[in-house]
């Protein structure tokens, strides 16, 4: 059994964006645990199940946005240490790291601690956007959002890599000509990895009706889609192809990513994402709560 991503979830379901589109509220909230406590046990299980998968990359993700548990996410990055995983990433809707680079961090705790971050092993901070225009960020977003080039530089100040990861939908990016446009913005400012998918409904059940008719009337319709893949690949040079269909391209030196979402395999026994709740609840898929290996316990009696 192989093992694509060691997903960690961050926190609870606190946000400072107001994505229409949002897959937490799709697949629900009712995993999360009531307090912040990692259950150290199962952690050394789920992060030693995941090396044996081959495992490279550790993703510190949240149903809600991560950076609001900036001491959770220290304590994961010390109980990852002895594991050594090649590449540890953060994804962020990156509105607090966008404000932090507005306003000046010198001296400050954030600051103190998102370099503690680097030196324990984090070494990428995905961003979640919808687009590399303004207005349409802080249209799904937040009506204050930062100046995307400015977070970039910020981050890469600090030493990070940057991973570009945009949504896609009708609007937006939606269209051959409006990725080569993305494409430009990424090289421009030397975003290292960029992803593309576009937003997808739960397969079966949602907890939100209201999010899931969002998708269903903003979503991307497979012609469009299909029309955005066969740019890549004409324009691209494939590199290289991961689990579950993404495809990885260079596209005039800039690193292209041709991904989707919410998808299960259907045949084999690879694991897309290992996901660990700091109760020590870890699964392997966000849509089915069948989909469990260990159950979350606090509190056990000795």
């Amino acid at each position: 059994m192989k093992v694509q991503t060691f997903s960690i979830v961050i926190g609870d379901r606190k946000c400072d964006a107001h994505c229409p589109f949002c897959v937490s509220k799709m697949t629900g909230f009712c995993e999360l645990p009531g307090n912040d406590l990692i259950n150290e046990a199962n952690f050394q299980k789920a992060a030693r199940l995941a090396q044996i998968g081959g495992t490279t990359t550790v993703l510190m993700t949240g149903k809600g946005e991560p950076t609001f548990y900036m001491d959770q996410i220290t304590r994961f990055l010390k109980l990852l240490q002895p594991f050594n995983f090649p590449f540890i990433e953060l994804q962020t809707n990156g509105l607090k790291l966008g404000r932090l680079a507005t306003q000046g961090t010198e001296g400050t705790h954030e600051l103190a601690t998102i370099m503690q971050w680097r030196k324990l092993g984090l070494n990428t901070i995905a961003l979640s956007v919808v687009d590399v225009d303004h207005d349409h960020n802080a249209a799904i977003y937040n009506k204050d959002y930062p100046d995307l080039a400015n977070t970039i530089r910020f981050l890469h100040k600090l030493g990070f890599s940057v991973r570009l990861c945009v949504m896609m939908l009708t609007g937006m990016v939606d269209s051959p000509e409006s990725v080569a446009r993305v494409v430009d913005f990424c090289r421009t400012n030397e975003v290292e990895q960029l992803t593309i998918r576009p937003i997808r409904r739960t397969a079966k059940r949602t907890s939100n009706e209201k999010v899931s008719d969002f998708v269903a009337d903003n979503g991307l319709e497979e012609k469009s889609i299909n029309e955005i893949r066969e740019w890549v690949r004409q324009r691209g040079t494939l590199l290289f192809s991961l689990m579950h269909g993404a495809e990885v391209f260079d596209i005039d030196g800039q690193n292209l990513c041709v991904s989707d979402c919410l998808t299960v395999e259907k045949t084999g026994d690879d694991i897309r994402t290992l996901i660990f709740y700091v109760d020590g609840r870890l699964t392997y898929d966000w849509q089915y709560p069948g989909a469990i290996l260990l159950g979350g316990r606090h509190n056990i009696v000795e």
